[in-house]
């Protein structure tokens, strides 16, 4: 493959192309003799298509590695490629269609005051995405909730329901990763 295709936007039926290479990522909170290494040289690949699991005691930058692939982090090091990309920092808009994360506190990442379909629908207007409640709709049937779940708020969720919600809100922007 030569360096202007790498460069370009990668094609879909590319499956020679990596999702993910990590090369000696390592992230620092704090200065001087305050300073934590929560993740120290970390390298990884995961080809387009894998399930890769990050497995470790708690406290060990499993989450920190996710929060620097999902953008929500820019405090790094290291060299970062999604999917044949370089990784910015500070991460175009776009970027969040390709990524996204679900976090393992649903009830600690919806906003209480926001009905599910709000909630929902926050991401495709962000990204300006068209036919949004076909795409709320088909999502919260995916994750196995019906469209009675639409008006309802955080808190009158069971805790799986609410894992639900935060699963169809992160497949809901169809990211490759």
């Amino acid at each position: 493959m030569n360096y202007r295709t790498r460069a370009a936007e990668p094609a879909e039926e590319d499956v020679s192309l990596k999702a993910v290479e990590a090369s000696d990522l390592s992230v620092v909170y704090g200065d001087g003799d305050n300073a934590v290494h929560a993740v120290k040289g970390v390298t990884f690949t995961v080809g387009d298509g894998e399930a890769f699991g990050i497995v470790g005691e708690s406290g060990s930058g499993k989450s920190t590695v996710l929060r620097v692939l999902a953008g929500l982090n820019r405090d790094w090091t290291g060299r970062l490629l999604i999917r044949g990309r370089e990784a910015e920092k500070r991460r175009p808009r776009r970027s969040y269609r390709v990524v996204q994360m679900v976090f393992q506190d649903p009830y600690g990442s919806l906003h209480p005051r926001q009905t599910v379909q709000r909630i929902l629908m926050e991401g495709l207007a962000v990204q300006e995405m068209d036919d949004r409640r076909r795409r709320i709709q088909r999502v919260l049937y995916d994750v196995g909730l019906g469209g009675e779940f639409l008006y309802r708020y955080p808190h009158q969720l069971s805790g799986g329901q609410r894992q639900r919600v935060a699963i169809a809100r992160g497949l809901i922007l169809e990211p490759r990763l």
